[in-house]
């Protein structure tokens, strides 16, 4: 099972995301193979809630909140 498939399995639900330089909050939408898509809330990266699309292997670490 590789990266994408297993995000799949949290499509609705909460996630944290973590780049070298960028963090992202929010509700994941979509995985396909090498994208995932990401519902992300306001932050000090993203001024206002929008979709975001990210290359997985930009990915550094993913936190799932319970």
């Amino acid at each position: 099972m590789d990266f994408e498939q297993r995000l799949s399995a949290f499509i609705g639900r909460s996630i944290e995301v973590i780049f070298t330089n960028q963090f992202l909050q929010g509700q994941i939408l979509n995985v396909s193979d090498g994208t995932l898509t990401i519902q992300a809330e306001s932050s000090n990266y993203i001024p206002e809630p929008r979709q975001v699309t990210v290359v997985s292997n930009n990915v550094i670490y993913v936190r799932i909140p319970q």
